[in-house]
């Protein structure tokens, strides 16, 4: 069962490197990871075409300025895996992050939202944030389904996620592309769910 990891990058060169070891590290094996430049004006690419010559995992797509919804669809016409996971550049996800993405994917389930966790505790409002989120989760587990999920932790079949048309990309920023795809999943009839095992880190 293929992964293709997704990830839509703007202006990302100073912290899409740790995101990329991260993934590099994984306990799950069979995936690739295509990162999308979505127009950077700075060394992004340069960075990922370093990761590149690392691991014939990274994989690189490049297009003008569109924001990440855009850029998520362009890495899922890219792809090569059943699955699609979806993070973002300023990520790091646990070293068995796909592993856990993708367990709960079988029978009905098309979809899974994994665990967002902050790296600077030091900031009080970062405190403050993960607090609120760690209040969410707490409401999510007690949920047999879901209807939301964020991008920064998602896991999609395939075949649903282009049957549906993928992110809407009249969504120029991130600004809201996510759960509207994910109420779409709802309301098409396929279930989704938590999974607190699946963790990045912000």
């Amino acid at each position: 069962m293929k992964v293709s990891v997704i990830i839509p990058a703007y202006n990302a060169e100073k912290i899409i490197g740790k995101t990329l070891e991260a993934l590099l590290n994984q306990t799950y094996k069979d995936y690739e990871v295509i990162v999308v430049d979505d127009g950077s004006k700075d060394r992004t690419a340069d960075v990922v075409k370093k990761y590149m010559k690392k691991s014939k995992k990274i994989k690189l797509v490049t297009e003008k300025n569109a924001g990440p919804a855009t850029a998520r669809n362009n890495g899922a016409k890219h792809s090569k895996g059943e699955i699609l996971l979806f993070t973002d550049s300023d990520c790091v996800p646990e070293k068995n992050w796909i592993e856990e993405m993708i367990r709960p994917i079988k029978g009905d389930v098309v979809g899974v939202q994994g665990r967002y966790k902050i790296l600077n505790k030091d900031k009080l409002i970062a405190r403050f944030i993960q607090y609120e989120i760690e209040e969410r989760y707490e409401r999510t587990e007690k949920f047999k389904y879901i209807d939301f999920i964020g991008t920064y932790a998602a896991a999609y079949r395939k075949d649903v996620f282009m049957k549906l048309g993928g992110f809407d990309t009249s969504f120029r920023r991130a600004s809201g592309e996510d759960p509207e795809f994910s109420f779409r999943v709802d309301k098409a009839g396929y279930k989704m769910v938590f999974n607190p095992k699946a963790i990045v880190y912000h």
